[in-house]
């Protein structure tokens, strides 16, 4: 196994070991900082960069983005919220923002998947 390979294993590893419920840990992640406080600089250096790097990719896991064209009202936002809690097994971080492009409908986001409800991607398919 290269180097890297084995840094990007151990960031890996490190990661899951800071996280409760799929959400960071706040004494966790100070355990693994003071451990690796302790590798000589040369060492520290990629894989704490490494160790950064999953660590947002765990957080990206469980951010919710709903891109709206217009107002959404808080029952359907619940509902939406939930189900895509249910469906990742997390509980999520919810962002919001308007989108007029959109011209109607809904754009999610939640890690790598986008769902497109959108009347622009209905369109954009066509």
């Amino acid at each position: 196994m290269k180097a890297n390979a084995k840094v990007t294993t151990l960031a890996r590893k490190l990661a899951q070991a800071s996280l409760e419920r799929g959400a960071p840990a706040e004494q966790k992640v100070g355990a693994v900082l003071e451990a690796l406080r302790k590798l000589p600089p040369a060492r520290r250096k990629p894989l704490l960069i490494a160790y950064l790097g999953q660590m947002r990719r765990a957080e990206a896991l469980r951010t919710l983005t709903i891109e709206r064209a217009g107002p959404l009202d808080e029952a359907a936002r619940k509902s939406l919220v939930e189900g895509m809690s249910r469906k990742s097994g997390l509980s999520l971080k919810v962002t919001e923002r308007e989108n007029k492009a959109l011209l109607g409908g809904l754009k999610l986001r939640l890690g790598d998947d986008e769902y497109d409800a959108s009347i622009a991607g209905m369109l954009a398919r066509l």
